[in-house]
């Protein structure tokens, strides 16, 4: 392994753990990997599953940062799709095809961006709305508006899933046709 390699891998394993000690509250490093051992998964990224503990803001935050942090074998894209509802992944799926949905100009800014700006959700029953502002590496800003909905499956019962992402254009794409 090249240290470029080892350099990498140590980011995105830093990047777990961050995620997870928001995720469960954990205060220290053994309760990081209590959980990772309890929830079955071989690494801090295989626990990174729907669960009926995270809220709505916690799946699109979850989605954001994995798509912030996707690299060369878009582990970032595979996270996000993970979140993704049953009803979702029947259009959007499998994988492969949601990989080069993501990779398309409306959602490329996603990938890799600089800072994400999150607006207040809004939660109804079993649905919640989040719009969430997206600067990318070139500074530009795009607005996509996630939806979500609680769900009974066998895998996840009680679970918040991403059911869309919408492209949101504002003012100013609409004037300069972007």
């Amino acid at each position: 392994m090249s240290s470029k390699q080892y350099k990498i891998g140590l980011f995105y394993l830093c990047l777990a753990i961050f995620l997870l000690f928001g995720l469960i509250g954990c205060s220290s490093l053994k309760d990081v990997s209590s959980a990772v051992i309890d929830s079955g998964a071989e690494t801090l990224t295989d626990a990174l599953q729907p669960n009926p503990d995270l809220t709505p803001e916690d799946v699109v935050r979850i989605q954001v940062e994995a798509l912030q942090s996707n690299d060369s074998e878009d582990t970032g894209i595979e996270i996000a799709f993970r979140f993704a509802s049953p009803d979702n992944r029947q259009i959007t799926g499998p994988l492969h095809r949601f990989v080069n949905l993501v990779k398309n100009p409306a959602y490329r800014p996603m990938l890799n961006h600089k800072e994400a700006e999150y607006d207040a959700i809004e939660i109804s029953d079993d649905t919640a709305q989040q719009r969430v502002t997206i600067i990318g590496a070139d500074g530009s800003a795009n607005v996509y508006l996630f939806e979500l909905s609680k769900h009974d499956t066998p895998s996840c019962d009680g679970c918040w899933m991403t059911d869309s992402v919408s492209f949101v254009p504002t003012r100013r794409q609409n004037m300069t046709g972007a």
